[in-house]
This record gives structure tokens, C-alpha cells and sequence, in this order.
């Protein structure tokens, strides 16, 4: 509590005692009084002593006293003393009792005096038994004394009490050579890193005294010069730097016969001294074992150089943070990642911890004996490079400093402010703790890195909130950089030979035979597909790894990633997310723009006299048309199924978040070596390592999907319900066909013709033809005789391509004007040109569909085909050898290969998008509810763009009325 404090609180009390009732009144700070005036509490000001009364202000300016030439005439009657002048020729006694008649007199002004004692003499001026003395004398101290600092006895001397005056100096009693004083200048300013400057009394008071002893051998004045050059950050590039004294002694102690403590390491020696290999201790990771803490040991000094103990430095001892102190020892476990952070008033700071200087060890066993290893410490204010080349390593520091920033308030007076004016404190503290690569639990020498921060006077009037931080940080030299590179540089040349393979087959299948611009684009969107896997793939692997091995280890091998393994990480995760959207885009693009035609096999059985309302009137006894309802039914049932996937996203997420967030799996990913399934309550502060929380999460993904992806697979699409299998056997029911082409001369075929010739029937019909084939009654689905393969791969050749260019041709010509027509508003040319080009659409619909039919039952001259087998080789790549010229190939697939089109086939590519984009987001906001949030969102927003566009593209190719798809 500082000054000001004191006074408003002895205020307070003065007014419930006298009464005092003033609401408003003037109110002087105690520091402004003058050298006349004292503080008057009664009414809040300075006031003048009154000289009249031979008054003076007391040191602490809290009252009046008899000058130092007067007597107490008499005590407690007033406020103050009543004071006598004493004579010209007499001096007040020491306790200002009496006058006396001093024995050397001068004149001065006309007055005889007296001549005071010189610093070598007390003055006697009363008798062994009280008694007043005739005469108040000189006494000189004898050898070996010297006067006390009241000037009444004299008192044995440590060091040489001979102090000639011409050649010496008395400092701090003692006596100093005026050679020595003259190479070490009188400059105690303290400059601080805000710029501002004091006269620091506690250097003004001990810099040059303990110097000089130290010179001396004095141990404890060495000491206190050690914690001098802590306090001025260990600067020694001005002449009174008290650093100085250990210039040439920046290096490890060779001996014990120094007498100058050990605070500097070698200049340029911050590379070697953490890299020795000297501790033979070996560190557990097993919380049970006693091997699992760092024990920490601190010698502790007063700011006067006195050894104050050597004490046990558990984590709370290095902390400012007033918190639980067991929750902060668990701060030492090792390969613990600790961080604790708070906020601090700087009273209750002050009041917590006095100023105390620290050299920190680490203690270990060898062989049942005891070793202590001295800490470096780095202090950023002073090493602000991150070169260790250019680090100058320390020994020494503090973690709060209230005693240098106490100035002299007037140079003439020495008059010393009793609160100080800055305090410095330990704003942030980090113990990296290096373990050695390959050596099971051995480390390197722990390195102390600190930084201070300061407040001035106005701060500590405020009561400012201080922020401070402690951190305990742990790595290894591991290979897990280097891994990562050599993966990467490995699989990456994989993924772009696999990337040439799949746009070689591209070209085939679209008919390119050179490189152009479109081939060199295609490869780039197979690669970004590819490289995406990729990168997510390594660090994937990276991470479990890590995280597995960290957990589940007692004796250290792997230790959590550094920052910058970290940042490595989190970058290949974006660039991922960046090369899987423009995969995704490319597949959403390529599935709503694919050309699909519906073949009706079903012939006319009856005939109609019918008059059609769109078309001419016909004759009587014309054949009734096919029903349209069965291709409209199928054509529904694609639309549905184009946004189907394996597995339930919303399901995949809700379990997810419920794993992470609910049952607290994410905990897993505090950075300690146990799992928890909630925050340990030391850990509070410590940021969960990305690394862990990101193989944690995916690890809960991944269990997820496929739990729930072996759940589809083998249980419900074969038991319940499969909708690719379904829409093959609807389309077998409806007689209609499927031909999809997907490149220029690359397509899907579903065979629908019905094996008992007709569909477009009643329910009882319907129902005795599937009891006929349920009896293998009738033939079989498939595309040849006797077999039931009805999903075919195609490879097309150029001139059905043409073909279907040319009836396309102008219902795309047709449709694109009526739909400038409409974006210019000309509704009734738009009716009109519909109705008139209604019967040319309904034409080459019939046309498509009698030419598909002709092409399939091989009844075209030079168009035909063959159906065989893909080779082993041209199924593992997914390419075809075979050239294509006038004959087609269908090549049995497995059942459902027309699935290349829909969401349903490319379910891998979309689930890596999922957990691309759940990483993505969880690694840039540290929340899976949020990541959750918005993989679904993004997710349906994908699935919404599908079926929009599909929807679209299936009424333009299928030349079907968008209306009719639901």
C-alpha cells in the first residue's frame, strides 16, 4: 500500500473520531509539501510549521518537531512540542531534552557557535548514570570504531575505520579510496523500457559501496551487485552500469575460488550450452512413476545480497496467477503442454510477492545422489533476436521488482519516496524443455525465457489489471518434418502418374487424340482431386500417429508438435480444402451435363380412333400410341436418385458432435499424456494441441462413417432397401432403357427391355409376369440371350455420336430461342413457336428413340457393337485399350457402373470433402459444433445444386416436359 493510501485511510479515521463533516474539501497529496510544510490531516493540506515557534517538519512530513536548535520546553499540552532556543554557546542534547555548553565554539555572524562533531566523533553530553554533562564533547571513536548512524556510540567497523579525508571518502559508513569512486561515476538513473528515467534510491544507496566491497572479497556485496545488473537487465554499456563488475567473467564458473557470482554464459555460447548432453536423468511419462515431474530447485537472495534459503520450485512458485496450487505444480509433468494465463491487479501483485532475486536448477538422481543443473535463462528485454548465435544467456532474474523504481524525490535533500514510482514484473514466462531424440526420456539442458513488463505511478493509482503467463513447453528432434516431406514428395509423384493415367483415359474416351488447352485443364483438375487425397492423407497419417504414440507411451518417444509442425500442418489442410473444391466443382459440373436418353421399348397393341389435340386429325383405325406415363415414371425415379448417397451426412454429424462435444472425446486432445473426457482443471488455460484435436476429431469422424457405412452396405441396401438395384429392376418393369453418355464416346447402358415384350398392362398382368420370371418362365433381363446383365460401360463409336449431335441439334437451337423469347417477355410468340415446334420435338423424339433402338438390337448396317469383358488391367486403371471405329464396345460391369453419374459412386469424393472441409473449419475457429454447422450446410447447399441442375439437364436431353419431374 503506498503513501496516498495510507493517509485516505488514516483520514477516514481521523473523521468518525473527530467528527469531521465537510462533504467537499481541498485536498492536497502529502508529496507536494514543501521543505517548511508538514501534512495537516485535520484539514487535508499542507501546512507551514511554524518557525516562530522553532517548528520543522518531521522526515516523514507527518507532524512538527524542535529544530536542531532547540530544546523541549514541554510534551503533550499542544498539537506540537514546545521549543526553546538554546544559547548562542549550547547545543539540545541528543534527545533534545537540555541545553549544554559545547566545547569548540566559533563566531559566525557575530554570534559565537558551536563547531559540530566531525564524522569520526559521537557527542557525549550526559553522564553514564542520566546526568546533564557540564559540557557536551567531541569524543573521538576509538581503533576499530566508528560512529552509529544516530551519532551516540561508537560501533566496532568491518573494514578499514582510518578514512583520511584527503584521499578518502566515508560511503555508507564505510571508507572508500577517491581513486576508486572516480572510476565508478555517482549515475543511478534507471531507464526503462517506456523511457522513462528516476534516480533509483536502492542504486544510489548500494551501487558504488557494494562494488567497492565486492572488490574486496565480500561475498554478500557481490551479491547484491549480481542483483543490481539483474535489475538494470543485465546492460554493461554505460560507465556506472553495475554490470561492469562481470565483463570479464561471461562464462560457467571453471572453479570455485571465484567470489563473483556466476550471471553470464559465454557470448555466442547460447547454441552449445543448450545442446550439451550432460543430464543423465531419465524422464516417464506414467504419472505413477517419480520420474514424471521436473523438480525444480531455487537459490533465493534479498535484494541486500543475503542468501534468503534454497527451496523447491514447484509450478506455482514460478506463477504470478493466484490459483489453486496444486492445479498449478501439475505444470512440471513432464511432456505436459502447460499454459496458464490470467489477470492480475497490480496491488494484489505487490502484496503477493516481494522482491526477491532467483537462480533456478534442475535436480536429478545419479545413483542415488543428488545433482543440481544450473538453468540458462533468456530475457527477451534484452535478447530480442531470435538468432541464438546472438543470445546472451543469464542466470539470475526476478519476478517482480518494487525496489529499483523507488526514487529520490529532491536531489538537494536525498529525500527518499517510500512507494516506487515503476514496478517491473514477469509478464510472461516460458520453460522449453528440449528431450533428446533416440535417448528415452533424456533431455537437454531446460531453458527459462521471460519478459517484463512495467507499469508506472499512475498505473499503480489506478490498480491497472496486469495480464501474465506461464508456459511449459516440450520438443523432441523428430523425424515427423522430414516424414512429411518425404511422404508428400513420394505419394505426390504417385498421385501424378495417376493423375496422366486418368486424363490419358479421358482423351480416349472424349475422342482427343493431341494435347490441347482442354486435355492440359483436365489434367490439372485430375491432379488438384488427387494431390487434395494426397496432402490429407499424410497429415492425417502424421497426426494419428503423433497422437497415438503421445498418449499411449510411459517412456518418451514422441512428444507433440512444435508450433511450426503445427502451422506445417494446418497449411496443407487448407491447401487441401482449396484443391478438393475445385474437384467438387468439377464433378457437380460434369454429372448436370451429361447427355441421357430414355429408350421405351414398348410397341403400340391396340388401335384408336383417338383425335390428338396438338396434331392433325387422323384417320380412323390408326394404332393408339404408347403410354408416356412409364417414361415419366422412370425418369422420376433418376431424378431422385441423383443426389443419393451411401451413407446420412446429417446422421454422420449429429453422432459426431454428440461423441465430441457430449460424451467430451474432444478433452482427449488436452495436450497431457492421459485421456480425459473433461478438461483437467490445471489445463484450463492450456490451449488443446491442434495436432491432437485434429486426430481426435477425425478419428470420431472416420469411427462414425464407417459403423454407419458397413450399416448400408451390409445390412440395409441388402436386406431392406438398394435404390441403384431398384432403379435397374424399374426400369426392367417399365421397358424402358437407359443410354447415358457421359464423355464424347463414353456412356452407361441400362438394358430396361422387359423379357416379356410389353409393360403398358394392367396390375393382374403385371403381377402374373413377375410370378413368371420368379418361376424362370420366361427369358431372362439381360442385354444377350440368357443372361441377366443389364448395366453396360460403352465406348461408342464417332458416328452414333454424330447421329445423336444431329437430331439434338435443333431442339437445343429450338429451345434456346424460346427462352430469349422469354427473357424478352414476348409470351405469345413464345406460345406460338411452343405449339408450332411441339410435333418436331415429339419427332425427334421418336426418331432418337427408334435409332437407340435399331443401334441396341443390331439392326443398323454400320452401326453395331460387341459386348465383352473389360481385361484385368483395363479395370484396375478404368481405362479402355481397345481403338473404336465403326463397331462399339459394351463391357459388362459390375451392376451398377451407370452410378459414375450420380453422387451414389462418388461417395469417396464426397466424404474426403466432408472431413476436408469439418479439419478446414474446425482448425481455423477450435469448435466441432461450428465445424459441424457448416459441413452440413455446404453439404446441402452441394446437394441442392445437384438436383437443380440435374433436374434441368434431364428435361433438356430426355426432351421430357419439366413439369412432370417432381
Amino acid at each position: 500500500m503506498n503513501i496516498k493510501n495510507k493517509f485516505v485511510t488514516l483520514f477516514l479515521y481521523l473523521t468518525s473520531v473527530y467528527g469531521f463533516s465537510g462533504e467537499i474539501t481541498p485536498y492536497t497529496d502529502p508529496t507536494h509539501c514543501i521543505d517548511n510544510e508538514y501534512f495537516d490531516f485535520h484539514l487535508l493540506k499542507c501546512v507551514t510549521c511554524d518557525e516562530s515557534k522553532h517548528l520543522k517538519p518531521t522526515k516523514n512530513r507527518l507532524s512538527c518537531i524542535c529544530n536542531s536548535r532547540s530544546k523541549i520546553v514541554q510534551l503533550g499540552t499542544g498539537q506540537f512540542a514546545e521549543c526553546e532556543v538554546c544559547p548562542d554557546d549550547e547545543v539540545p542534547t541528543l534527545d533534545k531534552r537540555d541545553c549544554v555548553p559545547c566545547l569548540q565554539q566559533q563566531q559566525y555572524e557575530n554570534n559565537t557557535v558551536c563547531v559540530p562533531c566531525n564524522h569520526s566523533q559521537i557527542t557525549v553530553d550526559r553522564n553514564y548514570n542520566g546526568n546533564l554533562s557540564e559540557i557536551a564533547q567531541c569524543v573521538n571513536c576509538s581503533t576499530g570504531t566508528i560512529p552509529s548512524s544516530n551519532g551516540k556510540l561508537c560501533e566496532p567497523c568491518l573494514y578499514n575505520c582510518t578514512c583520511p579525508s584527503t584521499t578518502h571518502e566515508y560511503v555508507g559508513g564505510v571508507c572508500v579510496p577517491q581513486s576508486f569512486l572516480s572510476s565508478w561515476p555517482e549515475n543511478y538513473i534507471m531507464q526503462y523500457e517506456s523511457g522513462e528515467k528516476i534516480e533509483s534510491e536502492f542504486l544510489r544507496k548500494n551501487l558504488r559501496l557494494s562494488v567497492y566491497l565486492c572488490k574486496q572479497k565480500n561475498m554478500t556485496a557481490c551479491q547484491l551487485v549480481a542483483n543490481m545488473c539483474a535489475l538494470v537487465m543485465y546492460h554493461d554499456n554505460y560507465p556506472s552500469s553495475p554490470c561492469r563488475l562481470f565483463q570479464d567473467s561471461k562464462h560457467i564458473p571453471t572453479s570455485d575460488s571465484n567470489i563473483l557470482p556466476w550471471l553470464y554464459y559465454g557470448e555466442g555460447d547460447a547454441q552449445t550450452v543448450l545442446t550439451r548432453r550432460k543430464i543423465s536423468a531419465k524422464y516417464s511419462m506414467d504419472i505413477n512413476s517419480p520420474a514424471s515431474m521436473l523438480n525444480l530447485t531455487v537459490v533465493r537472495y534479498k535484494p541486500d545480497g543475503h542468501l534468503k534459503g534454497i527451496s523447491s520450485a514447484s509450478g506455482s512458485f514460478l506463477q504470478l496467477c493466484p490459483e489453486s496450487w496444486t492445479s498449478l505444480d501439475m505444470g512440471l509433468r513432464f511432456g505436459t503442454q502447460y499454459h496458464r494465463s490470467c489477470s492480475i491487479p497490480v496491488r494484489q501483485l505487490m502484496s503477493l510477492r516481494e522482491t526477491e532475486f532467483l537462480d533456478l536448477y534442475l535436480q536429478y538422481w545419479e545413483t542415488s545422489e543428488s545433482l543440481l543443473y544450473a538453468i540458462p535463462t533468456l530475457v527477451q528485454n534484452f535478447n530480442r533476436g531470435s538468432d541464438r548465435s546472438q543470445w546472451q544467456l543469464t542466470r539470475r532474474f526476478f519476478m517482480i521488482d518494487t525496489v529499483s523504481g523507488v526514487k529520490v524525490a529532491s536531489v538537494s535533500n536525498k529525500q527518499v519516496e517510500e512507494s516506487p514510482s515503476v514496478i517491473r514484473y514477469m509478464k510472461s514466462c516460458v520453460l522449453r524443455v528440449k528431450v533428446r531424440g533416440r535417448e528415452e526420456g533424456r533431455i537437454y539442458p531446460p531453458l527459462l525465457i521471460l519478459k517484463y513488463g512495467e507499469v508506472n505511478q499512475q498505473d499503480i493509482d489506478d490498480n491497472v489489471e496486469l495480464s501474465v503467463s506461464f508456459k511449459v513447453e516440450y520438443e523432441m528432434e523428430n523425424s515427423m518434418s522430414h516424414s512429411i516431406e518425404v511422404s508428400m514428395g513420394v505419394l505426390s509423384g504417385l498421385a501424378v502418374v495417376w493423375t496422366g493415367i486418368e486424363t490419358w483415359s479421358w482423351s480416349r474416351r472424349s475422342g482427343r487424340v493431341g494435347i490441347d488447352l482442354i486435355t492440359l485443364a483436365q489434367l490439372m483438375v485430375f491432379a488438384c482431386g488427387n494431390l487434395a487425397n494426397v496432402f490429407f492423407f499424410v497429415v492425417a497419417c502424421a497426426s494419428f500417429h503423433m497422437f497415438t504414440f503421445y498418449k499411449g507411451q510411459s517412456v518418451v518417444h514422441v512428444l507433440l508438435s512444435t508450433h511450426q509442425q503445427d502451422v506445417v500442418i494446418r497449411n496443407y489442410i487448407i491447401a487441401a480444402f482449396s484443391l478438393k473444391i475445385v474437384e467438387i466443382i468439377y464433378m457437380i459440373s460434369r454429372q448436370v451435363s451429361i447427355d441421357i436418353f430414355f429408350i421405351d421399348w414398348e410397341r403400340p397393341r391396340a388401335r384408336s380412333s383417338t383425335i390428338h389435340p396438338q396434331s392433325q386429325a387422323l384417320p380412323e383405325n390408326t394404332e393408339q400410341p404408347v403410354s408416356i406415363w412409364r417414361t415419366y415414371f422412370v425418369a422420376n425415379e433418376w431424378n431422385e436418385i441423383q443426389a443419393k448417397r451411401k451413407t446420412s451426412l446429417i446422421f454422420q454429424l449429429l453422432v459426431t458432435v454428440f461423441f465430441l462435444k457430449v460424451v467430451g472425446i474432444e478433452n482427449w486432445a488436452v495436450a497431457d499424456p492421459d485421456l480425459h473426457t473433461s478438461t483437467p482443471e490445471y489445463m484450463n488455460d492450456s490451449p488443446p494441441s491442434l495436432i491432437c484435436r485434429f486426430a481426435v476429431g477425425l478419428c470420431v469422424f472416420l469411427t462414425v462413417y464407417l459403423v454407419q457405412w458397413i450399416f448400408f452396405m451390409a445390412i440395409y441396401e441388402r436386406y431392406i432397401k438398394n435404390f441403384i438395384q431398384e432403379f435397374a429392376d424399374i426400369c426392367s418393369m417399365a421397358n424402358v432403357s437407359v443410354f447415358i453418355l457421359a464423355l464424347e464416346n463414353f456412356g452407361f447402358y441400362i438394358h430396361g427391355r422387359s423379357a416379356h415384350g410389353f409393360a403398358d398392362t394392367d396390375m393382374q398382368t403385371m403381377l402374373g409376369q413377375l410370378q413368371r420370371e420368379e418361376e424362370d418362365l420366361c427369358g431372362h433381363r439381360g442385354l444377350l440371350p440368357g443372361s441377366d446383365q443389364q448395366t453396360f460401360q460403352m465406348a461408342i463409336p464417332m458416328q452414333l455420336r454424330s447421329y445423336y449431335r444431329k437430331v439434338m441439334a435443333p431442339l437445343s437451337s429450338i429451345m434456346q430461342s424460346t427462352k430469349r423469347l422469354s427473357m424478352a417477355g414476348a409470351g405469345g410468340l413464345r406460345n406460338k413457336m411452343m405449339s408450332g415446334n411441339m410435333d418436331r420435338s415429339i419427332q425427334a423424339y421418336h426418331n432418337m428413340n427408334k435409332f437407340l433402338a435399331a443401334f441396341l438390337e443390331h439392326a443398323l448396317k454400320d452401326l453395331d457393337y460387341d459386348v465383352r469383358e473389360k481385361t484385368f488391367v483395363e479395370s484396375l486403371l478404368d481405362i479402355e485399350f481397345t481403338e473404336i471405329f465403326e463397331k462399339g464396345i459394351l463391357y459388362s460391369d459390375s451392376g451398377h457402373s451407370f452410378d459414375n453419374v450420380l453422387f451414389y459412386w462418388n461417395e469417396f469424393t464426397l466424404v474426403t470433402f466432408d472431413i476436408i472441409l469439418f479439419s478446414f473449419v474446425e482448425i481455423l475457429f477450435h469448435d466441432f459444433l461450428l465445424a459441424a454447422v457448416v459441413t452440413a450446410f455446404c453439404a446441402q447447399i452441394l446437394v441442392i445444386i445437384r438436383k437443380v441442375g440435374g433436374k434441368r439437364n434431364l428435361a433438356k436431353k430426355t426432351l421430357i416436359d419439366e413439369r412432370f419431374l417432381v
